[in-house]
């Protein structure tokens, strides 16, 4: 069996998994989408608790999808920073444990993924 190189000729096969609408996502994307439902779930559960207030509880829990949305692509925007710049120690070849800084994703294969794109 022989195997193909990606070129210009020969592209690597796209998914086209939810009709396309995802193509790229980057590695906190489904971080980013759990929160959201759970900050959702939660605040709900709470307000409707405490007050007993069905339609306040909705409402609420509505307002906080925002600020958990803003703060996890914040977190993960400073993730892809400190990756960035570590790019050199990772050309160097010193070993995750010796890095200044833990990054939470793989921000490799996005990486490829947007030169690709960028080409």
């Amino acid at each position: 069996m022989t195997t193909t190189i990606e070129d210009d000729e020969n592209p690597p096969l796209q998914n086209s998994k939810l009709f396309g609408l995802f193509k790229n996502p980057d590695p906190g994307f489904t971080q980013t989408g759990i929160s959201m439902l759970t900050s959702f779930v939660l605040t709900n559960m709470f307000i409707y608790g405490v007050t007993g207030r069905a339609k306040l509880a909705y409402v609420l829990s509505m307002i906080s999808i925002p600020s958990s949305v803003i703060l996890s692509v914040r977190d993960s925007r400073k993730d892809y920073e400190k990756w960035k710049e570590m790019r050199l120690l990772r050309l160097k070849g010193v070993p995750e444990r010796f890095m200044p800084y833990k990054c939470k994703y793989d921000w490799s294969d996005y990486d490829l993924r947007k030169s690709r794109e960028e080409k």
